[in-house]
């Protein structure tokens, strides 16, 4: 790959200039509430995060963990729509897990205040291999407090089934927002539903927002700071409005079929592969595991396509290297346990067993030596862009938004419902982050 962001993205350093955001099991190894059995030093460490943040294949390694150092690995795992409550309310009580997930950012100091709750981890051994632009993302004040431990070198993008289109008479990709909806319309009036959102998880519906958002900034240079500084809002934004506008003109439209306020993240893959439905947005790597589906009704992976959702006609290629991230708890009896366990999920033959065992991680950030696992299909896509035609999520560069996610997701299903309008989306978000501001200090909100 001989562009400068995109060698970033597909190597192992990362070396271009990069930022994150939000895969798993759900099962869990204790209570959800939080309670774990045994907490004696060295015995039992608890690793609390949210649905969908750690794969089945880092808990196989914990069970690896646990042969080699006889320290049990407790995995506490909380539906989404409860985690960040649950985390905050037992790191303001002192109560904390040995082990706490949350997204790296901004929020790991303005919510989660990780200078108190967490341990500085600037020494540990695995920094040496440890991506510098996840680092970024993990620390506060030049130290670095956080592990990020999910494949933050590619983002979401809109996986598509080409002999569905083709069948339906598509012939080309849309890159414009009105040759997307043309292009629904008629792999619908074909008897195939457009799109696969699956609602119900309460997080997925704002990716097909947010991940193409950097248009904003790409169309009206300044905006962020602008946005960072309080000096507008997003009701004032027009580009905002739209994007919004569009999402719901979506799903107004039957594109996302009868029952997308049901449909779960967990069935997307099967969908796909059952040939129901034609796209659905997914990391790269889902395209292997679309392939492998029991339902798979003869499609190869040659049949499977990567574009952009042109929201608002973007083009721009969205760039997330931050996500879902390991933090410990700076009052845990069992920091040098928690430390060991890092150490170890970190190692070059953990990091390839998470690649080779996990379908949609196809690298972590880490240069340890692992054998990253990208597809053609991933490779063509991603070296189509360069940093011109680039930018960063709007999570990633916009301050107290991402604490929001949840509360965004659930006002973005309701304005599906008609109970809220895109305009209202808009306001709850400026007075969500008007009360996160204040909270933290930010002098530019008093």
């Amino acid at each position: 790959m001989k562009k400068k962001l995109i060698s970033g993205l597909l190597c192992a350093t990362m070396a271009s200039a990069l930022f994150a955001g939000c895969g798993g099991s759900s099962e869990t190894g204790s209570d959800a509430s939080g309670e774990s059995g045994s907490s004696a030093a060295g015995g039992t460490i608890t690793i609390m995060a949210s649905q969908d943040w750690i794969e089945d294949s880092e808990q196989e390694l914990g069970a690896k963990f646990e042969e080699e150092t006889g320290i049990h690995v407790d995995y506490q795992i909380l539906p989404a729509d409860q985690y960040q409550d649950v985390l905050l309310t037992r790191l303001n009580s002192g109560e904390g897990p040995d082990i706490f997930m949350a997204q790296s950012g901004f929020a790991i100091d303005t919510t989660y205040k990780v200078q108190e709750n967490a341990v500085d981890l600037s020494n540990e051994p695995w920094m040496s291999t440890y991506s510098s632009f996840s680092a970024e993302q993990t620390s506060v004040d030049g130290k670095n407090y956080g592990m990020t431990y999910y494949d933050t070198t590619t983002d979401y993008y809109m996986i598509y089934n080409k002999k569905i289109m083709e069948a339906a008479g598509v012939t080309s990709v849309p890159t414009t927002f009105a040759d997307f909806e043309a292009a629904c319309q008629k792999i619908m009036d074909s008897g195939v539903t457009p799109i696969y959102e699956p609602v119900a998880d309460g997080w997925h519906q704002t990716m097909l927002w947010t991940a193409n958002a950097q248009v904003m900034d790409k169309e009206d240079p300044g905006i962020i700071d602008k946005l960072n500084n309080n000096e507008t809002t997003f009701a004032e934004n027009e580009t905002m409005l739209t994007a919004l506008t569009q999402l719901n003109d979506l799903a107004q439209k039957g594109y996302f079929g009868d029952n997308y306020l049901s449909d779960e993240f967990a069935n997307a893959e099967g969908y796909l592969a059952s040939g129901e439905y034609c796209m659905c947005f997914l990391k790269p790597g889902a395209i292997a595991s679309i392939v492998a589906n029991e339902n798979n009704a003869g499609y190869t992976e040659d049949d499977f396509g990567i574009m952009l959702l042109p929201i608002c006609d973007n083009q721009y290629l969205n760039v997330h290297p931050t996500g879902p991230s390991k933090f410990i708890y700076s009052g845990s009896a069992n920091i040098d346990a928690a430390k060991q366990y890092l150490e170890y999920i970190s190692s070059k033959d953990s990091i390839q067993y998470v690649i080779d065992n996990a379908s949609d991680v196809e690298n972590l950030p880490f240069d340890a030596g692992q054998t990253p696992e990208y597809s053609a299909t991933t490779e063509e896509f991603l070296g189509s862009f360069d940093d011109a035609t680039s930018g960063m999520v709007l999570q990633d560069v916009c301050k107290y938004y991402n604490e929001q996610w949840m509360d965004i997701s659930a006002n973005i299903a309701s304005m599906f419902i008609g109970d809220m309008t895109p305009q209202e989306v808009l306001e709850a978000i400026d007075a969500g982050r008007a009360q996160l501001a204040e909270a933290a200090g930010d002098p530019n909100w008093q």
